[in-house]
């Protein structure tokens, strides 16, 4: 979910370094006039004064207070997922819910193998099971019960009697969100992740933490980034899920925005005056920002693993893992940032019939097959408080 999966992150609205000259000459105090003229019309549209409130960001909010099967639906829907495309929908039949995989809602190019869009399914999934227990279920979970082809990915058959032992992740829920901005130089104490790390069977986490080998595999995102952004089919569908204006935030409820880039406050009021920017400043971004503030501030690189990337099953339990990682993270402090660059190009080259040329450095940086890296992520002390990203509502994606 690189582009940003989990799912890589995706191309991003440019700030261009003309814009910036532009608004440090004006100065703060310009920026307040600016802001009550056409600028400011700009900004209100692009909502510069309404961030994570509303409709799109109710659930988020709401969360906390919602009891019984409710909370526990909601919990998935609030999970990590690829580019924020939230690739499940819901039916509910008394204590029985099943999660499905929507079709449209995949991303063919960026996403060749379906690797991000089943993991997003699992970490739904994790969600609701972690959520579960502390809302008084214990909740038992079957993949695929129709079959390996079936839309049908989980069955979670809930019973009365739940446990406290995920209540800490679960209490991150609401707090958990991808954080793209700058990481400090502190390093990370990983052995908060261990009880975590073993609990979905047949997903492991391989970390990646000495100084070496995080430059060469910081490198590595680097030119991978290069080239989606040098994939004009590659780059305008990860773009299409972009929503750079309020109204579409509104109406769609999904996919990347502004605010949750990791620009710095004053940044992102100034980026909310100006026009939206082009894919190809959005993409001139994003590599800019992979290599000055992504791989430059991560403390660790973590890789979740698992026997056979190719395998729907190993990629909704790695996802399963992921959301537990990610979850894990918020509760200890930690910023957590989903980067699959280099995945999404190994499978992109493959489904293309065009020469691989990132399997091989990436096994050599992981000790182990391409074929067993199935996502990645960069984890550090986070210099700024991550935005939120909207969600659809639950009467748009639960049936009963």
């Amino acid at each position: 979910m690189a582009t940003n999966t989990i799912t890589d992150e995706p191309p991003e609205i440019a700030f261009t370094r003309r814009d910036a000259l532009k608004l440090t000459g004006l100065g703060i105090g310009s920026l307040a006039t600016f802001g009550v003229g056409v600028g400011g019309l700009r900004a209100a549209t692009n909502g510069a004064f309404s961030a994570g409130s509303g409709d799109p960001y109710d659930l988020w909010h709401d969360w906390s207070s919602m009891s019984g099967i409710e909370r526990v639906v909601a919990a998935g829907v609030l999970a990590c997922n690829p580019h924020n495309t939230q690739p499940w929908r819901i039916t509910v039949d008394a204590d029985t819910i099943d999660i499905h995989s929507d079709p449209s809602r995949r991303m063919p190019l960026n996403d060749a193998s379906g690797r991000e869009h089943f993991a997003g399914l699992g970490c739904a999934v994790e969600n609701m099971v972690i959520a579960a227990g502390p809302a008084g279920f214990s909740a038992d979970v079957t993949l695929f019960p129709d079959g390996i082809a079936s839309d049908r990915v989980a069955r979670i058959a809930l019973q009365k009697g739940g446990t406290g032992q995920d209540r800490d992740l679960a209490a991150a829920i609401p707090h958990r969100h991808t954080n793209r901005g700058p990481y400090t130089s502190a390093p990370v104490d990983l052995s908060g992740f261990t009880e975590q790390s073993s609990r979905i069977e047949g997903a492991n986490v391989l970390w990646i933490a000495d100084r070496t080998t995080r430059e060469q595999l910081g490198r590595l995102y680097v030119e991978a980034t290069e080239a989606i952004t040098a994939d004009t089919d590659q780059s305008t569908e990860a773009f299409g899920w972009f929503r750079s204006s309020r109204d579409s935030i509104d109406k769609h409820r999904d996919g990347l925005t502004l605010d949750a880039q990791g620009l710095g406050g004053l940044t992102l009021f100034a980026a909310k005056l100006l026009p939206a920017q082009s894919r190809k400043d959005g993409d001139a971004y994003w590599v800019k920002a992979t290599r000055e503030v992504h791989t430059a501030t991560a403390a660790a690189y973590g890789v979740i693993t698992v026997d056979d990337v190719t395998d729907k099953t190993a990629q909704v339990n790695g996802g399963r893992l992921l959301a537990r990682m990610h979850l894990t993270a918020t509760m200890l402090g930690f910023g957590l940032h989903h980067m699959n660059q280099i995945t999404e190009r190994i499978d992109r080259d493959t489904a293309a019939g065009t020469p691989d040329v990132f399997s091989a450095r990436w096994a050599a940086l992981l000790g182990r097959p391409a074929s067993t890296g199935l996502l990645s992520f960069r984890i550090g002390h986070p210099e700024r408080t991550p935005g939120l990203s909207p969600r659809r509502s639950l009467e748009d994606v639960v049936t009963s």
